[in-house]
């Protein structure tokens, strides 16, 4: 799909009404609302603050739009907090949205132990349903899952779907926790009544790709760091070369993707480790096979499987003659979208290195088959089957077995097996495969 969203900023994200993407208008000062085909169909001044570099990156957590920018005099990065405005509520319940009004921003200042620059950042969040439904002023309502969830947490809650209330929303803060209910203490209890399925939204932190690690210069060794939200403390880091010209980045479940050169690689928070997981194809090179094509921002849909990467190329195949075209929107963005499922791309054997051919004897060789994905990751949990078979050149004879025929690879993409050849006396050409199945 060359040609679609037709944005002049390189930044853009899901919101509030399903269909529609959003972007950050630097020209403009406002936020766009945009159809697939590039069609503006909603324009939102910014208020209660300006923009003072282009937005790198925006986010939405289902209430709040999100945004990173560079400060000026390199003084490091700012990232903001938005909420369209007005919103429905009990008391104003017949408004609707007209800007998008400043409510927060956490300023990363550089200190002697770090320098600040990135490009990219997510910020943690769930998204979450009234179990059953709960009439206003009630002070105790249930989630259809309380994971994540703490006390002191606020809550984001509608737009609500009840009748005489529809379209009106509201906050609370976590007062207690058991199983799936939650209470909490506000005057009147809830302000509106919903319905079950009703959407709630409540966020954790913000994670930052900074290039540079805790050395205090401009190192380009990388780190992630973990900021919860809304005390804006610093909670947790990782440092490694892999944070580093991280590109784009976004959350969805408990996934962090994020973009680093030819790949899209994924972050599972549940993993207290920091341990990086398989990713999905890119499509990130142009036609000449080794100029990367740069990701501008990345929304992350895991539950349709899909990416949506923000590019001003796009490099496209002729199934015909498999040739390579690259296609330039510059001073346009476009997206392209890449499934979220990683695949086989590779198998590797090794032998027991004690053993050279043609193998003399019949005894046992161990063999090791190494699976990786489309990046040279470990593929887990692959059931890869062993065999041996007489090459078509061999002479007539048995080729011998495998013991295990089946093996499941482990968290770094390896299986093993047992070769052993047979007591055929002539010798013989033996095929041996791996193959994942």
């Amino acid at each position: 799909m060359p040609v679609n969203i037709q944005i002049d900023d390189g930044n853009f994200s899901f919101g509030p009404t399903a269909g529609f993407f959003f972007t950050v208008d630097t020209s403009l000062d406002s936020l766009l609302q945009v159809e697939a085909d590039g069609d503006v169909v909603g324009t939102f001044p910014i208020t209660n603050s300006q923009l003072r570099n282009p937005v790198t990156e925006l986010h939405f957590d289902g209430t709040f739009f999100w945004t990173l920018e560079d400060l000026p005099s390199e003084l490091g990065l700012v990232i903001k907090k938005w909420r369209l405005f007005p919103f429905k509520t009990v008391a104003f319940p017949s408004v609707s949205p007209s800007e998008l009004r400043w409510q927060d921003e956490i300023t990363l200042i550089n200190l002697p132990n770090i320098k600040y620059e990135a490009e990219a950042f997510v910020v943690e969040h769930y998204h979450r349903e009234f179990d059953g439904s709960f009439l206003q002023g009630v002070n105790t309502i249930r989630l259809d899952d309380t994971t994540n969830l703490s006390i002191g947490d606020i809550l984001y809650l509608g737009p609500s779907g009840f009748g005489g209330f529809v379209g009106n929303e509201e906050s609370i803060i976590v007062g207690g926790i058991s199983g799936n209910d939650v209470s909490f203490v506000k005057t009147g209890g809830l302000e509106n009544s919903y319905l079950s399925q009703d959407p709630i939204d409540f966020s954790k932190s913000i994670f930052l790709f900074n290039d540079h690690s805790f050395s205090g210069q401009k190192d380009n060794q990388g780190a992630i760091i973990q900021i919860a939200y809304p005390s804006k403390f610093q909670v947790r880091s990782d440092r490694g070369a892999k944070y580093s010209g991280v590109t784009a980045a976004d959350f969805d479940s408990t996934i962090i993707s994020f973009v680093r050169g030819f790949q899209i690689i994924q972050l599972d928070l549940t993993n207290p480790n920091f341990d990086l997981k398989s990713s999905a194809e890119s499509n990130l090179v142009e036609s000449n096979k080794t100029t990367l094509i740069k990701v501008h921002d990345l929304i992350s849909d895991l539950g349709g499987s899909l990416y949506h990467k923000l590019q001003q190329k796009e490099t496209t195949e002729d199934l015909g003659t498999g040739a390579l075209t690259t296609i330039d929107f510059t001073p346009e963005f476009n997206f392209q979208t890449a499934p979220t499922i990683a695949f086989v791309n590779s198998t590797a054997l090794e032998f027991d290195k004690r053993f050279t051919e043609p193998l003399a004897s019949a005894d046992p060789i161990a063999v090791t088959a190494f699976i990786r994905d489309q990046f040279n990751f470990p593929v887990f949990n692959e059931s890869v089957q062993f065999s041996a078979t007489l090459n078509a050149a061999s002479d007539p004879g048995i080729p011998g077995t495998f013991s295990p025929t089946i093996v499941i690879t482990n968290s770094s993409g390896i299986a093993q097996s047992v070769y052993t050849p047979s007591t055929t006396e002539t010798p013989i050409l033996v095929d041996i495969q791996a193959e994942v199945i």
